[in-house]
C-alpha cells in the first residue's frame, strides 16, 4: 500500500494525467499550492501519508465520497496532510496544502453530483498504453480503512452491491493497463456504487 507497506513503483508527477482526468469545477480558487507542489507535498511525508501522487489521492477522495458510512473530513485530513496541518495558519504550505486538497475534494464531489457524464477517475497513462490504475486503486483501498466494517459488505456476494463493486475490478484487483474506450463504464460503476451508498451514507452523518 502507498505510504503503507512501502510503495510498488514510484509515482508520476500531475504531467503525466489523462484527460480522462479533466472534471468539471466551478469552485471559485483559493490562494493553495498547485498540483505539482501537493504532490511533492504528499511524497515528502513519505509513509505517513497513504497516498505520494495526485491519482492516489483521486482514488482516496473517490472512496471518501462515495463509501457507505460519511467521513468526518477532520479524520482523512489528518491521515493526509498530518495532524499538525490541521492546526496550521493561513498562507503556511500545510495551510495552502489543506486547501489544495479540499478543491480536489469539492471539485470532485461537485463532478458526481451535477456533472456526472463528466466524471472520470483520475489515471495517468501506462508505459505500455492505455491508463495505470496502480496508485489510483492503492489510494481508494487506503480510504476504505478508515471504515473497514461498512465496506466489508462489498465482499458479500449476498449483497447488492456486490455486484457493482465487482464492476470496478479492473480499477481495483488488476495492475493491467487500462484501455481508454473502458474508463467510461468504470465512470459510471463508480457513481452507481455513490448513488447506492447514498442513503446509508447520510445516516451516518447524524
Amino acid at each position: 500500500m502507498e505510504g503503507g507497506a512501502g510503495h510498488r513503483a514510484r509515482c508520476r508527477g500531475p504531467g503525466g494525467m489523462s484527460k480522462s482526468g479533466a472534471n468539471a469545477t466551478t469552485t471559485a480558487a483559493k490562494p493553495m499550492l498547485s498540483a505539482g507542489e501537493l504532490e511533492a507535498y504528499l511524497r515528502a511525508r513519505g509513509r505517513a501519508a497513504p497516498v505520494s501522487c495526485l491519482d492516489g489521492l483521486d482514488g482516496y477522495l473517490t472512496a471518501v465520497l462515495i463509501g457507505p458510512k460519511f467521513i468526518d473530513p477532520q479524520l482523512w485530513l489528518g491521515q493526509l496532510l498530518g495532524e499538525r496541518a490541521l492546526l496550521a495558519t493561513e498562507e503556511t504550505r500545510e495551510y495552502l496544502a489543506i486547501q489544495a486538497v479540499v478543491h480536489h475534494h469539492n471539485r470532485l464531489s461537485e463532478t458526481m453530483a451535477q456533472f456526472p457524464y463528466l466524471y472520470r477517475p483520475q489515471l495517468p497513462t501506462h508505459h505500455a498504453g492505455g491508463l495505470d490504475p496502480i496508485f489510483w486503486s492503492l489510494g481508494f483501498l487506503m480510504a476504505t480503512r478508515l471504515a473497514p466494517r461498512a465496506w466489508k459488505s462489498m465482499a458479500n456476494p449476498d449483497k447488492p452491491e456486490h455486484a457493482t463493486f465487482q464492476a470496478l475490478h479492473p480499477l481495483l484487483i488488476s495492475t493491467a493497463p487500462i484501455a481508454d474506450a473502458d474508463i467510461p463504464a468504470l465512470a459510471k460503476a463508480i457513481l452507481d456504487l455513490r448513488e447506492h451508498f447514498k442513503a446509508r451514507r447520510n445516516r451516518s452523518m447524524r
